[in-house]
């Protein structure tokens, strides 16, 4: 059992971190599409907003913000939940609850979105940042609106 407790008070941005079991490289094109699909569906109902994410092979980071701290648990509770039950319907397919990390100030908002964004350079998956297609780098960085998911963007992060 983890010994790692998630705390989401109210008028935060959060870095969030879940895995695949095992840490299977699972989430292939399909999944992605599932976790967009998911992600749409609980920002909507939800009133969350998303202002940056990237999807790996083996886990995914995203960037929530919300008034409500229990939206954004809400938000990850759905989304993983239904992810789950649509990738791997007999369960088990992320390990265990996500990581949330509230994020307090401008200056680790930056670092953390810096972080997210070079994963797959790091992993040498891609040669450039801007060539891995499961990120919100391309949108946020370079204005393309072509990406599989459209984030929210900074302005809906007040720090």
């Amino acid at each position: 059992m983890s010994r790692w407790h998630n705390h989401y008070p109210d008028g935060h941005a959060f870095f969030c971190t879940y895995s695949v079991q095992d840490w299977v490289s699972a989430l292939d094109e399909r999944a992605a599409a599932v976790l967009y699909d998911e992600w749409g569906k609980a920002r909507q109902a939800l009133g969350v907003r998303v202002p940056a994410y990237c999807i790996m092979p083996d886990h995914v980071h995203i960037v929530i913000r919300s008034e409500s701290g229990e939206n954004v648990r809400k938000f990850l509770h759905r989304t993983i939940a239904q992810t789950s039950r649509r990738l791997r319907p007999g369960g088990g397919f992320w390990k265990e609850r996500p990581r949330v990390l509230p994020v307090y100030s401008r200056r680790v908002l930056d670092v953390k979105v810096d972080y997210l964004h070079a994963n797959a350079l790091r992993r040498k998956l891609v040669t450039k940042i801007e060539d891995w297609p499961h990120s919100s780098f391309r949108q946020l960085a370079l204005d393309d609106l072509s990406g599989h998911f459209l984030c929210d963007g900074w302005e809906i992060v007040p720090l």
